[in-house]
């Protein structure tokens, strides 16, 4: 069984060419010159050499005529034009073949690339689409998450545990303690001072520093007193539990969740 050579890259291959030989250099002029010239000379030689024969009947004569001029024009056609004229033809189908070759390889490269393309672009498609129902999944989810928490019976807002200022705050504030989130937004987030008196926030701040300390996963709760828009304090059942970290682990911000102790809305 013999193995198909490989065939080298387009771009590596020579593009076939025809050599010029002795025909392909003369023109058709100097191919009848020369033709004429051979004959020429072959009749010259016939006339000198037939009276060497002496008198010969007519026949004969005109066969001898024919054989000599054969015998000295045929080698100078053959040399000058009929052999230039084969190798020509043969190197022109050869360089024809070679085309053929790098036109059918070309056209196959050529399909190949266009099916990686069709294949990579259903891929990029279908990575589009499974992006778009991952992102609305997502939107669904958080609207979902949005809503539970917005009509839960508590407050609950995030809470940055360094600078204790809140991110999100659900609109239960507003009627537990006559504060609307956008009110507290406009305070720069300062949701724990606003609604606590110093002793509380401590407490609150101690209690995050021990959330912090907790196992991952941990709750930590007691009661504070939160103050109204009037200043009037209510007790609450109060919890803290994480709900951001850094990409190091560190906890960066809870879930601060508020509850009225004697009842909820």
């Amino acid at each position: 069984m013999t193995t198909r050579k490989a065939s080298p890259p387009i771009e590596d291959r020579d593009p076939p060419t025809v050599s010029h030989t002795a025909a392909g250099d003369l023109s058709p002029i100097q191919l009848t010159a020369l033709t004429a010239f051979a004959i020429f000379v072959g009749e010259a030689l016939i006339m000198i050499v037939l009276p060497v024969f002496g008198e010969l009947p007519m026949a004969v004569e005109a066969i001898l005529d024919a054989v000599l001029i054969t015998i000295i024009t045929a080698p100078v056609l053959s040399f000058l034009l009929f052999r230039p004229m084969v190798e020509h033809i043969a190197e022109r189908k050869t360089a024809e073949r070679s085309l053929r070759e790098l036109n059918e390889d070309l056209e196959r490269r050529v399909d190949e690339r266009t099916n990686e393309l069709v294949r990579a672009n259903r891929a990029l498609q279908k990575e589009i689409q499974d992006h778009e129902a991952t992102e609305d999944r997502l939107r669904r989810t958080n609207d979902f998450v949005k809503r539970l928490v917005e009509s839960a019976p508590c407050i609950m807002a995030t809470i940055d545990v360094n600078t204790l200022r809140s991110n999100y705050v659900n609109s239960r504030l507003e009627d537990f303690l006559d504060r609307s989130p956008e009110a507290i937004a406009a305070a720069s987030g300062k949701l724990l001072e606003s609604i606590m008196d110093a002793p509380s926030l401590r407490r609150c701040r101690d209690m995050i520093d021990s959330l912090i300390a907790a196992p991952e996963g941990g709750i930590v709760g007691g009661q504070l007193p939160l103050n109204g828009a009037d200043g009037t304090p209510s007790l609450f059942r109060v919890g803290v539990t994480v709900s951001s970290r850094s990409p190091i682990g560190d906890v960066t911000e809870v879930l601060f969740v508020a509850t009225l102790v004697d009842g909820c809305d």
